[in-house]
């Protein structure tokens, strides 16, 4: 049974990262109540395992919400099959991954869009990177991927929007 301090710690956790797990849920997960439920199991997972977990070791929620999230995907995948409903899958069409705040000057939806034909590995590091505010380290442990590969797959992906913005930048 964790004592008062560590559950305040994690009460903490909660708040400061918990926005940033969302958005990070929210590539796999087909609705907001979805990335919800997937950060809520990554926290209970990681803190049953970790009740003293300290700071340094916050970043393992980002693989506990990835493994709830592909968890999710393939309990929904076996349900669809099983009611024999193929279009009941997780499409990724038509969700948003950066949502727009009122002082925006209004390129939230071209960066979720453009963000969205990125390939998953390279969307992947870059939501973990920029919103989840990462060490490339700490994503390459996250994905199981090499560092060298994930540092690639940020440039890569960042170049292909810088692309993008410029292209719609110089369009009329």
């Amino acid at each position: 049974m964790p004592n008062q301090t560590e559950h305040s710690a994690w009460q903490d956790c909660y708040r400061e990262l918990a926005p940033k797990l969302m958005l990070y849920a929210r590539q796999w997960a087909s609705s907001v109540a979805d990335a919800e439920d997937v950060v809520q199991t990554a926290f209970v997972r990681f803190w049953k395992k970790n009740p003293s977990a300290s700071r340094e070791h916050f970043p393992l929620l980002y693989t506990a919400v990835r493994t709830a999230a592909l968890d999710l995907i393939r309990r929904e995948e076996r349900r669809a099959i099983r009611e024999n409903h193929p279009d009941s899958g997780m499409p990724l069409e038509g969700r948003m991954f950066v949502e727009s705040q009122p002082e925006d000057d209004g390129l939230a939806p071209l960066a979720a869009a453009k963000l969205q034909e990125l390939p998953v590995e390279q969307r992947e590091v870059i939501v973990l990177k920029l919103w989840g505010d990462l060490t490339f380290q700490q994503i390459a442990e996250t994905t199981g991927a090499p560092l060298n590969t994930v540092a690639a797959r940020y440039r890569y992906g960042l170049a292909k929007l810088r692309a993008e913005f410029e292209t719609h930048q110089s369009t009329p």
